[in-house]
């Protein structure tokens, strides 16, 4: 009877929260206002984002040097970042030349807390003369939105693409998936009524567990990504990042199998990552259970590097 009564409240409220004039469009963007109220542990990083209408987020391009740090209970690890005219964090001494390596991820790829020359795009570069890295990891991105980053790609297509994703995708934010988000969002701004409206309401009053991508959301974009390098002839690499957790314990996350079985249905280069971390058993890597320090992205580029390497040395991909 109590539920009855919680969902009627919920279906009354919606029902005014819905009825808004024609044409009273709404610039409202919970996305980012989720982000930038969740940045405590990261301060000045709140200089580094704007929205975005498609990607609730995005780098600010043309950054020099914004000081920003990870502030934990026992430890701090300040950073220095810059970006790019594209709003990419900077890769030093990238040059126009060269086979281009495109590195799609999340915080782990953009490199927090380390500078902008120890993130493993950058250390890849470095690895392998005569490639130029972008690294377009944003903090906080999952799988939907770097496929949107590479649908929004402009120019020639890079000879390779490194997908790393995973982490984000698994967290719940405002109590709906991505897609659904973006939908309310282009609703609102039409003045619309946007289904998702109600739908974000329901689960507030039944909070649940739905994650930004379910599994079968997260295998789709994957595979999106998958077949936009091969319609264009860039190399798509697929990334397993590791956990903290995983140097000590034998454990295996459900996204990870997943990106496992993707890459080998698809029939493509994989970087696996946690046999790496367990091998050298060192949670000293970590500066959290995620994001790791110069030593751990100094690992992750020594294992990418030769395959990169190998997948643009092999034939181009038949387009």
């Amino acid at each position: 009877m109590r539920r009855a009564v919680v969902i009627a409240v919920a279906l009354f409220l919606a029902a005014i929260s819905v009825a808004t004039p024609p044409g009273a469009a709404t610039n409202e963007n919970p996305r980012w206002a989720f982000l930038t109220t969740n940045l405590g542990v990261f301060p000045g990083t709140e200089k580094l984002f704007e929205p975005d209408d498609n990607l609730f987020w995005r780098l600010r391009p043309n950054l020099r040097d914004i000081a920003a740090s990870e502030k934990l209970p026992d430890a701090e690890y300040p950073f220095k970042v810059s970006t790019d005219a594209g709003g990419h964090r900077v890769t030093p001494e990238s040059k126009s030349g060269g086979k281009t390596v495109l590195f799609l991820g999340d915080s782990c790829t953009f490199g927090i807390p380390v500078n902008d020359g120890e993130t493993f795009p950058a250390l890849v570069q470095q690895a392998l003369p005569g490639t130029r890295s972008i690294n377009a990891g944003v903090p906080g991105y999952s799988a939907f939105q770097g496929r949107i980053v590479l649908e929004q790609w402009v120019g020639p297509a890079p000879a390779a693409v490194v997908l790393t994703f995973w982490p984000n995708d698994l967290s719940a934010w405002d109590h709906l998936s991505d897609a659904e988000h973006q939908e309310l969002l282009a609703a609102e701004r039409r003045g619309e009524f946007s289904r998702h409206r109600l739908t974000r309401l329901l689960r507030r009053v039944s909070p649940g567990t739905r994650p930004r991508l379910n599994g079968e959301e997260f295998a789709a974009e994957i595979r999106n990504m998958i077949a936009w390098c091969r319609e264009r002839g860039s190399r798509p690499i697929v990334q397993i990042w590791p956990t903290q957790k995983q140097s000590l314990e034998t454990l295996d996350i459900d996204r990870q199998l997943q990106l496992r079985q993707i890459a080998a249905a698809e029939n493509v280069a994989l970087v696996d990552l946690v046999p790496a971390i367990r091998k050298a058993a060192d949670p000293t890597f970590f500066a959290d259970n995620i994001h790791m320090r110069q030593a751990g992205y100094k690992l992750v580029a020594e294992a990418l590097a030769p395959v990169i390497r190998g997948e643009l040395q092999r034939q181009p991909v038949q387009k």
